[in-house]
């Protein structure tokens, strides 16, 4: 017996450390691409914010220059052309996606969006849409827009060569096609596409997914509960919506897992938020979406 013990218990624990290891490794890549995608966004705003005082400062000189041309027309007694005014879409678009799921919470998630009348995203892995093959179903059923987010979602396995990303995509896409009836066109990579785990060029992938007729998504506003920590309600709230302000169309990442009740407990604050927010419409992605990307793709630039 206890030779038994020996040799068993030394096992146990070597395989316990290597799923512990696993877990880490893709909570660090979260976490990194969350960090990598919120430099970019700051990187992003800032050259915004130049393009418009640019802009600004332009149409202050046009309006200088016109203000004396009818100055020039009046004294001259010429009739003044009527200005011609251009309707401006001022509508701020927001696009709640869940990553990961289905997962036990999925039927509240879609619960609390069917009482405020919102239709979200979700982007889940094949695994789990093999585990709970009924939820992915009411996923669709209940008209949200669900893309892939990797079969596996194992980082290491992923990302080490093209072929296994290719396999793992091919893989994720039938499942769901064949559980759903709906052959997905959207992609979120597991760390999104500015991830500096992948042992492969993103770029090749960005390419390959593309060329798949497929597009993919990242963010530009996270709401932070990928960390192993719980977040309170009130912290992820106030992260999906205290940046809202700054994007005509802002997609938000939060996460569906057994794991993550407090982003449940969140949700309707946050559609309560978005919904008092002027000129704001909470969207699934479409076709017609604007894609929001960290890393573009070489054949793009």
């Amino acid at each position: 017996m206890a030779v038994f013990l020996l040799i068993t218990i030394p096992i146990a624990l070597s395989i316990w450390l290597m799923c512990e290891l696993h877990a880490r490794e893709n909570e660090l890549a979260e976490i990194t691409a969350q960090y990598e995608a919120q430099l970019q966004i700051t990187e992003g705003l800032q050259e915004r914010l130049d393009e418009e005082i640019a802009s600004a400062k332009e149409a202050y000189d046009g309006l200088l220059s016109q203000m004396s041309q009818d100055t020039d027309a009046e004294e001259e007694g010429q009739e003044l052309p009527q200005p011609v005014v251009e309707e401006e879409d001022n509508i701020r678009r927001v696009y709640l996606t869940f990553d990961d799921g289905p997962s036990a919470y999925t039927g509240q998630i879609l619960d609390i969006l069917d009482e405020y009348g919102v239709k979200v995203t979700f982007f889940v892995t094949g695994t789990q849409v093999e585990n709970n093959p009924d939820m992915c179903r009411e996923i669709v059923n209940r008209g949200h827009s669900i893309g892939m987010h990797s079969y596996s979602h194992v980082y290491s396995d992923i990302y080490k060569s093209k072929d296994n990303f290719i396999k793992d995509y091919t893989k994720v896409r039938d499942v769901i096609a064949e559980i759903t009836g709906v052959t997905p066109s959207i992609y979120r990579f597991p760390g999104g596409s500015s991830n500096t785990v992948s042992k492969t060029d993103m770029d090749e992938l960005c390419e390959y997914i593309e060329g798949e007729g497929v597009r993919y998504f990242d963010w530009n506003i996270s709401s932070g509960d990928a960390t192993r920590s719980a977040l309170t309600p009130d912290k992820i709230t106030s992260n999906c919506l205290s940046s809202v302000g700054n994007f005509k169309n802002a997609v938000i990442l939060l996460h569906d897992t057994g794991t993550k009740y407090t982003t449940v407990q969140a949700l309707p604050g946050i559609i309560e938020g978005l919904m008092n927010m002027e000129d704001t419409e909470i969207l699934p992605i479409s076709e017609d979406t604007e894609v929001v990307q960290h890393r573009k793709s070489k054949e793009i630039e």
